[in-house]
């Protein structure tokens, strides 16, 4: 406020006496109603002061705020807490909000549109109730709308959970007693250039086999073990004059090496076929 104290009152003195008392009046009025005004205007110039902050200005301050048309500037808003993550969950206008984090946004991004069920269809070959003559080779399926799935081991397979969530599927079937049966297999000699019809080989790459397992027929006759005889698998070769029955039987094998020899050699018209067990490597153990 312009300090107007300064500016000399003009008043009547004491050597005019009635306008001392009269024409004074009206003017005393004006200048108690200057120093009221003047006072409220100082209160109202401190107010305006304060509320400049430490910009300068008051206009300086609602620029930072505001745009010329009185909206408000996005970019104060944004510096204003207006993070997501400033905010709190609450309603607004009888509705619930929820906060979200990415984490979360991007699980329901690989959700389908309109995706709220799970089903669960199962092949179900032989229904629990079946017997083994009722077995259908038609598959018929079990669905799961809901409730929770269960998954129960038996005598041939075990479960093996691994948090948070790995679940393996084990055999209970022992590793090493997996083994491939091979029936009807011609054997190759070993020695293929001069074969002498006593030592043998299950195949021409020396396929091993479990011990016990070889079993050796000639001419549709299986040979066991030594004194017992057996018809002579050369009786029918022309000119021959063997005995009809011979002791013929598997002298010595290698299973490792899948080599197996008779204790007499055959003639090259008899015919030998073998069977044998094969093992199986064990499956590879699942990281």
């Amino acid at each position: 406020m312009p300090e107007i104290n300064k500016i000399t009152e003009v008043l009547y003195d004491g050597n005019q006496p009635y306008h001392v008392h009269y024409d004074n009046l009206p003017l005393k009025n004006i200048l108690t109603r200057i120093d009221l005004v003047n006072a409220q205007v100082d209160i109202n110039s401190q107010i305006l002061r304060a509320s400049c902050g430490t910009v300068g200005s008051l206009n300086n301050r609602l620029s930072v705020a505001l745009e010329d048309n009185g909206h408000l500037k996005y970019e104060a808003v944004n510096a204003c807490l207006h993070n997501i993550g400033a905010h709190e969950d609450g309603n607004y206008e009888g509705i619930d909000y929820v906060r979200m984090t990415a984490d979360e946004r991007d699980k329901l991004s690989l959700i389908q549109s309109e995706a709220n069920k799970l089903y669960i269809e199962i092949e179900d070959m032989i229904p629990i109730s079946a017997t083994i003559s009722s077995i259908s080779t038609t598959p018929e399926y079990v669905t799961l709308t809901s409730g929770t799935l269960r998954l129960k081991g038996s005598d041939t397979v075990i479960f093996d959970f691994q948090a948070p969530d790995i679940l393996r599927i084990h055999s209970a079937f022992p590793a090493h007693a997996a083994h491939r049966h091979n029936y009807g297999i011609f054997p190759a000699h070993s020695n293929p250039s001069g074969p002498n019809y006593l030592d043998f080989i299950t195949t021409s790459t020396n396929t091993p086999y479990i011990e016990g397992s070889l079993r050796v027929y000639v001419n549709g006759m299986r040979i066991y073990s030594p004194g017992e005889f057996v018809p002579n698998p050369s009786i029918n070769v022309p000119n021959n004059e063997a005995s009809e029955w011979v002791e013929l039987y598997v002298a010595s094998e290698s299973p490792s090496t899948g080599e197996f020899s008779l204790n007499s050699a055959i003639s090259p018209g008899d015919l030998v076929v073998i069977d044998f067990d094969q093992s199986l490597p064990p499956p590879p153990i699942p990281v």
